[in-house]
């Protein structure tokens, strides 16, 4: 628990060490404050008892300056507090979103993991804004406790074993509470990531689309209404368990507070106090209570903030990074790849994707990968990428093994477009050089290239036009196949000469699909490597390699002609694909 708030407050310190110093002076001025509120009564009261108008402005004017100066210096730390704090957020969130970029695809495929990443980036700033509360509430009851008990050193031990009595009780009831909350956060969690995901379905356009066309709006609400009752049960059962200690605490609290004004009226009506004294020693009673309360309270503050930090804490010392090597050799070009009986299974599934798949790919290469759905096609861009890393076998780039090169570096080589390619709600200069330095020529050529720039250039505001307005005004929608040549010009534009691309046509009809491919071929340097993943066979004829795909293993590897005579697989699916657009005599 320590070490978890400690960590806490050394990130802080490191963020900001100037706000801490200020907390710490604004919480010390907070308990001055509190004892001139214990004192004023007092002095006011004893100023009107004497009849003494002056000595009643006298009193008011001695209190008043003090009061009004910590307003003052208040209002000052909160305008500095709300800005130095919203620059912490950003820099807790980049340090999370980085780790997040950093950890192996493998950490979230598995739920656990997901869960509690869930949980720790919805407390990451929350846990980090609480240590300095408790830090705050901590120095403020010391130094309450210190001139509360100096101010009522009188009072008789029968009032500290109630302040006892009455603390010990409350301690033990929130200490119970507070580890109940946190039992149910893990529940609601899962819940509201169900929940929330049923939400972006409202909003995310591709999601209305679908759910406009094929009138799914009420299927979507019933699916949300079974969630929605989950997350009202949980409340109600938390709420229910609740009650019972917040009944207790709110009558206990009730019965304290008639006994200590019985008690001191009956200390006037005794004459051991004066009537001026009467509402001193009440709320001195209460803020020693509440002082005494706030130094036992930190421990239930510091034991709940751990247990959500420990989410928060684990996860930026989570070392399932593997994959990522940022001292590695720095990769320059690719000129040979070599995949050497590596075999692959997916976190959670028992069947291999890849099973002991070798093949060798060289500078000048244009290569096809083919299979159905499901072959394994796509693994092997994911290992090429060190997205994951091989159960067997290994991957060699230029003759060593890819675990030794800078993971960056080795990206940075590949320029990869997925099947499910990713357009943001950037703008289309933005989305064609991925924040490379390319001039707007180059971004124009290869606009060019996959016939939008005559689109492009009749926009307002031609490359810097946003897509989609998610992000900013004015943004435009693009067509599937729009999208899509918009993502292939990012492989002109780009400065690698290793291309690896994934059903890079799905959207194009085949017309399109012809011409784009014949392009590429021509465009894209002769010492490049070119990996066309598909189940399409539009030019592999022309393909200086081809490897044919099933159930995670290859079946046949070789050129068009070759591929052809032996009359397998790949002769199979060639021959069905070319009827699809032969036109027969009847």
């Amino acid at each position: 628990m320590l070490r978890n708030n400690f960590s806490l407050l050394a990130k802080v310190f490191h963020y900001n060490k100037i706000l801490l110093f200020f907390r710490i002076f604004i919480a010390v001025l907070g308990s001055f404050s509190t004892i001139l509120t214990i004192l004023m009564p007092m002095f006011l009261l004893e100023a009107i008892f004497s009849g003494d108008t002056m000595q009643v402005i006298r009193i008011i004017i001695i209190f008043m300056i003090p009061f009004l100066f910590i307003a003052l210096l208040n209002t000052i730390f909160l305008a500095y507090d709300s800005v130095a704090r919203e620059k912490i957020y950003v820099k807790i969130i980049n340090e999370f979103l980085q780790k997040t970029i950093d950890l192996d695809l493998a950490y979230f495929d598995n739920t656990q993991s997901y869960d509690k990443y869930n949980r720790a980036f919805g407390n990451c700033c929350k846990v980090v804004d609480n240590i300095n509360g408790i830090l705050s509430g901590f120095i403020t009851s010391v130094f309450n406790m210190g001139f509360i008990v100096s101010l009522l050193i009188w009072m008789d031990i029968y009032m500290f074993v109630a302040v006892a009595i009455v603390i010990t009780v409350n301690f033990l009831v929130n200490n119970r509470l507070k580890k109940m909350d946190y039992n149910y956060s893990k529940l609601f969690s899962e819940k509201n990531k169900q929940v929330n995901y049923l939400y972006r379905l409202f909003y995310i356009p591709q999601f209305v689309r679908e759910i406009k066309a094929n009138n799914l709006s009420d299927f979507m609400f019933e699916v949300k209404q079974v969630f929605n009752k989950d997350v009202v049960a949980l409340t109600r059962e938390q709420a229910l368990k609740r009650t019972p200690y917040n009944a207790f605490l709110g009558g206990l609290g009730v019965l304290e507070s008639s006994l200590v004004a019985l008690y001191f009226g009956f200390s006037v009506v005794a004459q051991r106090i004066a009537v001026s004294e009467y509402f001193t020693c009440v709320n001195a009673y209460n803020q020693l209570k509440n002082a005494v309360m706030g130094l036992t309270g930190i421990y239930t503050k510091l034991y709940s903030n751990s247990l959500f930090a420990d989410d928060y804490l684990n996860f930026l010392s989570s070392e399932e990074n593997v994959t990522l090597n940022r001292e590695g050799i720095d990769l320059e070009e690719i000129r040979k790849i070599q995949f050497v009986n590596v075999s692959f299974r997916y976190p959670n599934n028992n069947c291999l994707a890849l099973d002991g798949v070798s093949f060798e790919i060289a500078a000048g290469d244009r290569v096809a990968i083919l299979g159905k759905n499901g072959a394994g096609k796509t693994t092997i861009i994911k290992l090429l990428l060190r997205l994951y890393d091989p159960q067997l076998g290994e991957i060699f780039i230029n003759g060593v093994d890819i675990k030794k090169y800078n993971t960056r570096s080795l990206r940075a080589n590949i320029q990869t477009l997925f099947q499910d390619f990713a357009i943001y709600a950037f703008s289309i200069k933005d989305n064609v050089s991925l924040g490379k330095d390319v001039s707007e020529k180059d971004i124009l050529d290869a606009l060019e290239k996959v016939d939008m720039r005559n689109k492009i250039e009749n926009l307002t505001h031609r490359l810097d036009t946003p897509i989609t307005s998610q992000l900013y005004a004015d943004g435009i929608e693009l067509s599937g196949g729009e999208a899509q040549r918009l993502a292939i010009s990012r492989i002109y534009a780009a400065e690698s000469k290793t291309f690896v691309m994934d059903e890079p046509t799905s959207n194009l009809d085949p017309y399109a699909e012809y011409q784009l491919y014949n392009r590429l071929m021509e465009d894209i340097r002769h010492n490049s490597i070119v990996v066309i993943i598909s189940h399409r066979l539009t030019l592999t004829y022309k393909m200086s390699k081809i490897i044919v795909m099933q159930q995670g293993r290859i079946i046949e590897q070789g050129v068009h002609d070759d591929l052809m005579k032996i009359k397998g697989v790949y002769f199979e699916m060639y021959n069905i694909q070319a009827e699809k657009y032969v036109v027969k005599n009847r």
